[in-house]
């Protein structure tokens, strides 16, 4: 699958919430993500220099308005392309859900691949209907960053279909006053690295 996705940086996460409900957003989940990075075994192709990445994520489900805050588990392997145009985050994706993530993450070190950096996000998934086609959006906060942002995303099989969906996605959040020139192409994990300097 081809993951079309557009991330921009928000300033006041509780205006766009009013704004998606008021353009008919609804809320699904929130979600506590960690996700562990790898790079391949020395030697082998280098993921930052080959725009690649290779993740380990626990994904908590919960309820924000829910008291009880039933939480649901869930452990994914995921396998990111390199980034396949000049404006936005679409690029090749490959999830599997897994039962058990210490042993995929023992596994994985005991071939040599090289534990990187943990990215921890708190995240509130919506789903708009526009132009005939379900969106989601995500409201994230990156606590390292100490930054909210917006990511909104489309999935499709075919190359031909991501200019396609890149303009539906531009020109829905273009009813929330997002611009296209204010899409960021980084990934977290970039941005992370460029903060602290490292990876």
């Amino acid at each position: 699958m081809i993951e079309v996705e557009i991330k921009v940086k928000i300033s006041d996460p509780n205006q766009v919430r009013k704004r998606f409900e008021e353009n008919k957003g609804i809320y699904k989940i929130s979600l506590h993500h960690e996700d562990i990075y790898f790079n391949m075994p020395k030697g082998l192709r280098d993921f930052k220099q080959t725009d690649e990445a290779l993740r380990l994520r626990k994904s908590i489900e919960f309820n924000k308005d829910s008291p009880e805050k039933t939480q649901k588990i869930n452990y994914f392997i995921t396998y990111k392309g390199k980034k396949i145009d000049k404006t936005t985050k679409t690029r090749e994706e490959l999830e599997v859900k897994i039962s058990e993530i210490e042993e995929m993450k023992n596994l994985l070190k005991m071939l040599g691949f090289q534990e990187v950096f943990t990215v921890v996000k708190e995240r509130e998934l919506y789903e708009f209907l526009f132009k005939d086609v379900r969106i989601e959006a995500l409201i994230d906060y990156l606590p390292i960053l100490k930054q909210h942002f917006v990511e909104v995303e489309l999935m499709t099989e075919s190359y031909e279909d991501i200019e396609k969906s890149k303009k539906i996605l531009f020109q829905f959040l273009e009813k929330f006053g997002t611009q296209k020139e204010e899409s960021i192409r980084k990934s977290y994990l970039e941005l992370i690295a460029e903060k602290l300097n490292k990876i």
